[in-house]
């Protein structure tokens, strides 16, 4: 073999591995950190996250499914009842995101790859007003308006069957304003004023009762 056919052999075979290299560059997919990598095919259901896997055309589809935090408002559009009837409009924040185990990757990919952004939100926005409007039908105007925290946990409880059957953990949710009708949050106050009020007049009696006994003993002392 001459020496020019072995240059050309081995020109070949440089060529012919990085055609398979390009090629497998081209079938090669991989996973951010903020995303998890969803592969349909002949393989089976494959959950990539963190590292990366050979994509083959025709034979598989891959699709990402974002794992970052979600944060939208959660605002029913009707008032919601208190447990003493008053009408209610309230607005907090909700926080979520994709559980990080595989099973809830995959079962958040069967929910939401279909599905635009603005038609997932909605989905687990209607969901979070329901389980809202139980919620508040439970309590009292005093105890949404004070205890804003302790909404933010019964919300977080009493959602987490519901958000783990969509692959989803419920992070935060806090409540941004509370509206009631008929002025009832600003009247509430008032009893409190009065009470405040009636004992400080209260006070003030027995002060001046106390202030008369005891001029009344310090004059009968110096008289006698």
């Amino acid at each position: 073999m001459s020496p020019l056919q072995i240059v050309v052999i081995v020109a070949l075979m440089a060529l012919a591995v990085l055609m398979l290299i390009s090629m497998f560059a081209r079938l090669f997919r991989k996973s951010g950190p903020h995303e998890a990598l969803i592969v349909c095919g002949f393989r089976g259901t494959r959950v990539i996250k963190g590292r990366g896997t050979v994509v083959f055309p025709l034979l598989e589809t891959a699709r990402e499914l974002s794992l970052e935090l979600m944060s939208f408002d959660v605002a029913p559009t009707q008032d919601l009842q208190t447990r003493q009837g008053v009408a209610d409009t309230v607005e907090a924040v909700a926080q979520i995101k994709v559980k990080r185990d595989p099973e809830s990757i995959t079962t958040a990919a069967e929910q939401f790859l279909t599905k635009s952004g603005h038609d997932s939100e909605a989905l687990v926005r209607l969901v979070m007003e329901g389980h809202l409007r139980g919620i508040i039908g439970q309590l009292t105007v005093e105890e949404i308006v004070k205890q804003p925290e302790m909404v933010g946990d019964r919300m977080r409880s009493t959602c987490a069957g519901d958000m783990s059957k969509m692959g989803l953990e419920v992070i935060s949710f806090t409540i941004k304003e509370v509206r009631a009708k008929k002025e009832y949050i600003s009247n509430m106050g008032r009893p409190d004023i009065a009470r405040i009020k009636r004992d400080a007049e209260v006070a003030g009696a027995e002060a001046e009762r106390d202030t008369a006994i005891r001029r009344a003993q310090a004059c009968r002392h110096s008289s006698g």
